[in-house]
């Protein structure tokens, strides 16, 4: 059986599930293809489960992971009613590419004038540490484990590391964190990591930094990690957080693209060397966020209907690591400046909303060149996500230090915060 659309998404993620949605509001026929489940990993096993974990420890419900196969079954649902109630035509199974404008899936040969590949990452072993599923897990196991282990190994200090750390910190696992670099969350200024790390040392986190994981096989129901430094340690699970590797769509190779070992390549407007073929999310490359992937998958399908150039300022889009307290910011960061800059800081506790909620913990900092402007507000604390959605419109419009003090913030209010801070500098 044969079927014609306008366009061929691949990948039910949160970039395929995004274009997909903007493509038929503007009147597509669009077919999605899912080869496992809808939601991706951002969705399913990345940051909603996370964030939703660390939200019930905050409310003293700790029962969460023994739901998430429920809530599973519920997120699937609303995900493809979404779809189906915009008329988007769903398909499973692994399929693979005919020629640049088709695509067999199951018995079914799809056509589309355009195709959108937006089949993610996934996590993948490395030398010498063989991912098993049972022992040695990904993300996937991890926030659907059936019985909480007693002790975790964590190998890679990274965003994704750190956050399962405090997960299972919270929850009463004795974690080891394993980071070859010197510092965790590599790439960021030490004043926002030192109170995640502070915090995870004090649920204790045991931090080895400075060293990486050489080894790592099961041996008797536990997992043993040999470290380059000749150092071995014990757990009953090892969670890899080191390596992923793009989910290349079978017979990609009778496609006029490039493909290289770790991403699709594409320009400015996220087209591969097939003009009418694009890759968004994870798959290209680019930068292995959510919220990359949903603007990406908004920004090619507004491309496909109006011809409107791809147009995401990478370097301004907000940023946020879900742990305890959380990390959140937009703009840049001290580490990254080379031009002489003033920085001015303000704790949440120091405010009046602050004061008046009993926070004790969090701050803001704020980051300011020569003349006056705004390089960057980054933010440590509860919930902090929530605050800095918008922020990158500062940064894009290169505000002022006047602008902020010229403009009203709602008062009492945690965002005073960011005045205080511009006062402070």
């Amino acid at each position: 059986m044969e079927k014609r659309y306008d366009v061929l998404v691949l990948g039910g993620g949160l970039a395929g599930y995004y274009s997909s949605i903007t493509l038929a509001r503007g009147g597509k026929s669009v077919a999605l293809i899912e080869k496992e489940s809808l939601g991706g990993t951002a969705l399913r096993w990345g940051a909603l489960p996370v964030k939703k974990i660390l939200d019930s420890f905050k409310k003293g419900d700790e029962k969460f992971l023994s739901t998430w196969d429920r809530d599973l079954e519920v997120l699937d649902n609303r995900i493809k009613n979404n779809l189906i109630n915009e008329g988007i035509d769903i398909y499973f199974g692994e399929g693979e590419f005919i020629d640049s404008q088709s695509y067999n899936v199951g018995n079914t040969i799809l056509e589309g004038d355009y195709i959108i590949i937006a089949t993610g990452t996934e996590s993948a072993s490395i030398r010498e540490i063989p991912i098993d599923g049972n022992r040695i897990i990904t993300h996937k196991e991890a926030i659907d484990l059936s019985v909480i282990p007693k002790t975790m190994i964590i190998l890679g200090g990274n965003v994704e590391g750190v956050e399962f750390a405090a997960l299972y910190a919270e929850l009463g696992v004795s974690v080891t964190i394993v980071e070859k670099e010197d510092s965790l969350l590599l790439g960021n200024d030490e004043d926002l990591v030192f109170p995640i790390e502070n915090y995870l040392k004090n649920k204790g986190v045991n931090i080895i930094k400075g060293v990486g994981a050489e080894k790592a096989w099961t041996e008797k129901e536990r997992v043993k990690v040999i470290l380059e430094d000749g150092r071995t340690i014990e757990g009953d699970k090892a969670l890899v957080t080191l390596l992923r590797k793009p989910n290349i769509p079978r017979g990609v190779e009778r496609l006029n693209i490039i493909v290289k070992e770790d991403k699709i390549v594409v320009d400015e407007n996220l087209a591969t060397n097939e003009s009418h073929v694009f890759a968004i999310g994870d798959i290209n490359g680019i930068m292995g966020m959510g919220h990359i992937a949903i603007y990406q998958g908004i920004q090619v399908a507004d491309y496909i209907l109006h011809n409107t150039p791809v147009d995401i300022k990478y370097e301004e889009l907000p940023r946020a690591i879900f742990t305890l307290p959380e990390m959140a910011g937009v703009g840049k960061q001290e580490w990254e400046l080379t031009l002489p800059y003033k920085v001015g800081y303000s704790y949440f506790k120091d405010t009046w909303r602050g004061w008046a909620k009993d926070i004790e913990e969090g701050f803001v900092k704020v980051i300011i060149d020569q003349e006056e402007k705004i390089l960057g507000i980054w933010m440590v604390g509860e919930n902090v996500s929530e605050y800095v959605s918008l922020l990158s419109i500062l940064i894009h419009n290169k505000v002022m230090v006047k602008d902020i003090k010229s403009n009203l913030i709602i008062h009492p209010s945690l965002t005073e915060a960011i005045l205080e801070a511009v006062l402070n500098a």
